[in-house]
């Protein structure tokens, strides 16, 4: 039964909160999950986001193990615009990104066309101060969104640059982007879901690609923002790191590490990312992470974030895959 080992906490939306019986491990916790589906299922549809919290998560070997055990199929982080290091398995470091910096909202490889499903995240330690992973409903952006702007985004899409160095240089490299030392791979990939590829000087790859900026999620049927604009402009950069770029790159934009503009090649402004974010910020939820915690994430109805944070901090991540929720044609 379900009330055996959980409790739900009421007035919590996002996440939608439960809390584990204490002393629960990975695998009776795996046990219970499994056969709980349906409930499951209908709050992750509702909420966007579950919480579980208490479980004996205090090793990545757990999480792992306990990921193991509740799913089946796995995404891995090929094609990734953020540097990501695999720990275990299916088991990756949540980011590994400057602690000093946020890490604005976003769903996870929504530029792609092969997005994960669910987000696993646990956390193993907890930093000193900060490092929250802010969550934000992806549907509710649309309900606020300026209706003039949302109908340019709809008509015009979203076109993404990224330059990747071989080896050395600024952000992830095309060998840890793909996964991959082979040329021959990462073409095939590109080609495979419709990404455009030039080989540059220095053994520099330069990727572009078209996408929308909404789509409809593939079980609910509602629409959600699902974009990364915002991260992929260079008004997101730290101001001091942007200032160097720009003159690194003489000022186009086409050359830096990340650019992004609309499907028909005209500038997307900063002030227009700014209004972006602000409307994402309106609706954002945050709450300290606490050894123990275990939240599924739906990828399209939910975005999520990080806060900068002091101290040690161990939040791990795997990636569950269903192809259908990539069978959206590519624009």
């Amino acid at each position: 039964m379900k009330k055996e080992i959980i409790t739900d906490v009421p007035n919590n939306d996002l996440p939608y909160t439960v809390e584990v019986r204490k002393g629960t491990g990975v695998e009776e916790f795996a046990h219970w999950y499994n056969g709980h589906r349906d409930y499951i299922s209908e709050n992750l549809l509702k909420s966007g986001a579950m919480l579980f919290q208490g479980i004996q998560i205090a090793s990545i070997h757990d999480f792992d193990r306990l990921t193991e055990l509740i799913s089946k199929k796995f995404r891995n982080y090929v094609d990734g615009s953020y540097p990501r290091k695999k720990l275990a398995g299916h088991t990756y470091v949540s980011t590994e990104y400057d602690a000093n910096y946020r890490i604005t909202m976003h769903n996870e490889l929504s530029y792609s066309v092969k997005w994960p499903t669910l987000l696993l995240f646990g956390c193993i330690i907890p930093a000193a101060e900060g490092g929250e992973t802010p969550l934000v409903d992806s549907r509710r952006i649309l309900d606020r969104m300026n209706p003039d702007l949302l109908k340019e985004f709809e008509a015009k899409d979203i076109r993404y640059v990224r330059n990747l160095h071989s080896g050395s240089g600024f952000g992830p490299s095309w060998k840890e982007t793909f996964e991959t030392e082979d040329k021959k791979v990462v073409e095939k990939y590109c080609n495979e879901i419709d990404i455009q590829y030039q080989w540059k000087d220095d053994d520099h790859l330069k990727l572009t690609h078209t996408r929308p900026s909404v789509r409809e999620h593939p079980v609910t049927g509602e629409r959600v923002w699902f974009n990364q604009v915002d991260q992929f402009h260079p008004s997101h950069f730290p101001q001091e790191i942007y200032e160097t770029l720009i003159m690194m790159t003489d000022g186009n934009g086409e050359d830096l590490p990340l650019y992004v503009s609309f499907g028909d090649g005209t500038p997307i402004t900063e002030d227009i990312v700014r209004e972006v974010q602000r409307t994402i910020d309106e609706g954002v939820v945050e709450r300290p992470w606490v050894q123990g915690d275990f939240v599924v994430i739906d990828n399209m109805l939910v975005a999520h974030g990080r806060a900068p944070y002091k101290g040690k901090r161990q939040i791990v991540v795997s990636m569950e895959a269903d192809e259908i929720y990539n069978q959206v044609p590519v624009s």
